[in-house]
């Protein structure tokens, strides 16, 4: 099965050889997410970047509807396999989960980061935290897996992954790229097997940042992973779901990971 996977290389050397990243997507997304501003960016960091499509996804093969967890783990391994040396993962709401249950198989990662990511418990009180606060955001997310991105609201979507400060225009951009998301994972999510925590021993820094103004995910789902993996929390004031696309927030969320990072010494 063939995967979508996108590359971008440092231009030119920063200093010493930095580890490369693979960038894993979330829902209703594939690879493009990151390469619109983070690949790019991280690569003039000094990074060499890579995103992959999970199947069904983007350009990648593979039949989506019945897609699990256990898939997109499969694939994110198949990705690592691709790469030159051990990478620094980077994944976005269930791209997160995704990387903690790749943890949990104790396979090779110099460090993880999860952003805005559904926690090891699952989308479950996120659901009824949609259902109380934004059942109109609930309502789209159905419209876009039943009917494509075509039946949603621009202004729903752009409120529910975005501030006010990313143009309609850059909406309109995006919105043509979502598309449905497997039956199969959209069920598994709402209650999916526990991840194990790695071993202390030769456990990889993992680090949770999410933003409070998250329509998605409120910011005890952000501490609960944190706790989860004695990970390290970042809390950004302000910021919605979609950190990487943001026209406010991709720089600042992605200047606090490659901070983190240098703390890290990676």
């Amino acid at each position: 099965m063939k995967l979508e996977v996108f590359h971008c290389q440092p231009t030119a050397q920063k200093g010493a050889a930095h580890p490369p990243i693979l960038f894993v997507h979330g829902s209703y997304c594939a690879a493009w997410m990151w390469a619109e501003h983070f690949m790019p960016y991280f690569a003039e960091q000094g990074f060499p970047t890579h995103a992959i499509s999970l199947r069904g996804h983007g350009g990648s093969e593979g039949v989506l509807t019945w897609a699990s967890l256990d898939d997109y783990i499969d694939d994110v391994e198949s990705a690592v396999a691709q790469i030159d040396g051990e990478p620094i993962l980077i994944g976005h709401s269930m791209g997160g989960l995704v990387i903690q249950h790749y943890l949990s198989r104790r396979r090779p990662a110099k460090a993880a980061v999860l952003m805005a990511s559904v926690p090891p418990s699952g989308l479950g009180s996120s659901a009824m935290h949609l259902s109380l606060f934004s059942p109109d955001v609930l309502w789209q997310l159905g419209l876009l897996q039943s009917l494509g991105s075509d039946a949603v609201s621009p202004e729903v979507i752009h409120r529910a992954f975005f501030t006010q400060a990313t143009s309609a225009e850059t909406v309109a951009h995006l919105l043509p790229k979502l598309q449905c998301e497997s039956h199969r994972i959209s069920a598994e999510l709402l209650a999916p097997s526990q991840p194990h925590p790695p071993e202390t021993a030769g456990k990889p820094p993992i680090l949770v940042i999410g933003g409070d103004a998250d329509v998605f995910l409120p910011t005890s789902a952000f501490r609960e992973t944190a706790t989860f993996f004695k990970a390290d929390l970042e809390i950004l004031h302000g910021a919605p779901h979609g950190l990487m696309l943001d026209e406010a927030w991709w720089k600042p969320s992605a200047d606090k990971i490659i901070e983190w990072l240098a703390k890290k010494k990676l």
